[in-house]
């Protein structure tokens, strides 16, 4: 399971397009796509770009031979969640 949560400081960044400082910084090159991806979308942007977040590393992880050819022999299935930080709940976004 590739999965978001709510409220995630990475997409927050991602979305503000401003320098961070520490980790986070590593990582927002792999989720900035998934916020143009997003963009235009009616809804709570932060939500959206997380949803988009979880589809694209979804998508780069199908393109892995290995996966891909764990998925097609039907011994892998990938899907993806947002995880609520309120409430524990996960929600399927594909």
């Amino acid at each position: 399971m590739v999965l978001g949560h709510e409220e995630c400081g990475a997409v927050k960044a991602a979305v503000a397009g401003a320098p961070v400082p520490g980790q986070i910084s590593s990582i927002l090159f792999a989720i900035t796509p998934a916020v143009a991806n997003s963009e235009g979308e009616t809804g709570n942007r932060i939500d959206n770009a997380v949803k988009a977040n979880v589809l694209l590393q979804m998508e780069r992880l199908e393109k892995s031979t290995v996966i891909s050819g764990l998925i097609q022999e039907n011994k892998l299935k990938l899907v993806g969640g947002r995880y609520d930080l309120n409430t524990g709940e996960v929600t399927l976004v594909a």
